[in-house]
């Protein structure tokens, strides 16, 4: 009996064995949890979290494509005639004998060389013997310097276009023959950021005013500590800021009141929760993440119920119109008794973190479905994903790292309201 014993514990441990096995060979990523896209290095490539459809790859019937038209006012032409004398004749042709044939055009940019310009100021003495002074203009405060294109101009190639802070002053120079020092990309950087600052305070204040607001935040690395990356956006404008926490505090220094006016849009960090805010709507892309993980690694028939209940909401959402969000709408309520159902039916034993899922969605239940009760909600907040963007790093103190990183936010954040105001 007590080898029978024996076999038995050996069996169950080898069991044990071969599922943690199993779990380890299905590891997490930003496509089944929280993790962020840059933590899925080296591993399998992501999967969209949307189903297959039976339309083909590639672009769609309707889409409107780009190509290269002549310019009707070409800034130079550069006429091309043949010679005088007919080469199989030898007859002489007259000057208006020529007609245009044909045309192409080169699109080029021009030798790139720096301007330098000098202000002289003068002055004369009158017969009184008051003396007149002509002024230098306000923004030429030094014997040489740097002007504003220049400036603005580092500050793009390093804030949007991410050139690494040690290579800008090699590309200045290969570009313009200007020599410019690390040192002088920073206070580059600097000046520019002092001139947005107050267009950087209205984005954030248009932010809190907004009808909906999407919230996010990621880790980011600042010398050799990790910070923050937060980020709030409205349908049109998109606020960033840095901060050495993740916690409640770093809203509450940027958000004081909250969004009493606002639909906040976020993931399910209580951080993001406690936010003051007219309603909340939880990010139905972070919970299908989670959701696919139970799938891919228990093939949870409870996680699949729900992650089809999410998809028939959405699905739902963009067949809605207008008038359907303000009154009883059967389609709604049967998602919402479905779901009503599943946030309370038992669970699968043995399935780590599974329950504290589904008591979150109880205890957020009301958070879950607000974008189907109104119309400018959205069911995720994945537009905040492209504003964390790749961070260029200081090489020197933490102290410069931190005013480097937090110019480099509000230089990114002007650019990018600007790119998309001129889409």
């Amino acid at each position: 009996m007590k080898l029978f014993s024996v076999v038995e514990q050996l069996t169950n441990e080898v069991k044990e064995l071969k599922e943690e096995i199993r779990i380890l060979k299905t590891p997490k990523n930003s496509r089944n949890s929280s993790f962020p896209p840059s933590r899925d290095m080296h591993r399998a490539k992501n999967k969209s979290l949307r189903s297959k459809s039976n339309r083909k790859t590639g672009g769609q019937p309707g889409h409107k494509g780009e190509t290269l038209h002549q310019s009707k006012h070409p800034d130079e032409v550069i006429n091309h005639y043949p010679d005088n004398i007919c080469s199989k004749c030898g007859c002489v042709h007259k000057t208006d004998a020529f007609s245009l044939k044909a045309k192409r055009q080169v699109i080029d940019i021009p030798p790139i060389h720096a301007d330098v310009i000098e202000h002289c100021v003068y002055e004369t003495t009158c017969q009184c013997g008051h003396v007149s002074r002509g002024n230098f203009p306000a923004e030429v405060k030094a014997p040489v310097q740097y002007g504003n294109n220049l400036t603005t101009f580092v500050a793009y190639l390093n804030a949007r276009q991410y050139i690494p802070y040690s290579r800008l002053p090699e590309l200045i120079k290969c570009l313009t023959n200007i020599s410019i020092s690390e040192g002088t990309v920073f206070n580059m950087l600097n000046r520019t950021a002092d001139l947005l600052r107050p267009v950087y305070e209205g984005i954030k204040n248009y932010v809190s005013k907004a009808v909906a607001v999407g919230s996010d935040e990621t880790g980011a690395k600042i010398g050799k500590d990790k910070h923050w990356a937060w980020t709030w956006q409205s349908p049109t404008e998109t606020y960033i800021v840095f901060s050495s926490s993740r916690g409640y505090v770093t809203i509450e220094n940027e958000f004081p009141d909250g969004f009493p006016n606002s639909v906040l849009v976020s993931d399910s960090l209580s951080a993001q929760l406690k936010s003051p805010a007219f309603l909340h709507q939880l990010c139905l892309a972070h919970i299908m993440r989670e959701l696919n993980g139970f799938i891919e690694l228990f093939n949870n028939q409870w996680a699949m119920q729900m992650k089809a209940l999410l998809q028939k909401a959405i699905k739902l959402k963009q067949s809605m119109s207008p008038s359907q969000y303000g009154q009883p709408f059967e389609a709604r309520d049967e998602i919402l008794r479905e779901f009503e159902k599943y946030i309370d039916l038992p669970l699968q034993e043995n399935v780590s973190k599974l329950p504290a899922l589904q008591k979150r969605l109880r205890k957020r239940a009301n958070s879950v479905f607000t974008f189907l009760f109104h119309p400018y909600v959205p069911f995720d907040n994945n537009g905040s994903y492209p504003n964390f963007f790749i961070i260029p790093t200081h090489s020197g103190s933490n102290v410069l790292s931190g005013i480097y990183i937090y110019n480099v936010g509000i230089v990114f954040i002007i650019i990018l309201l600007c790119s998309h105001k001129t889409k």
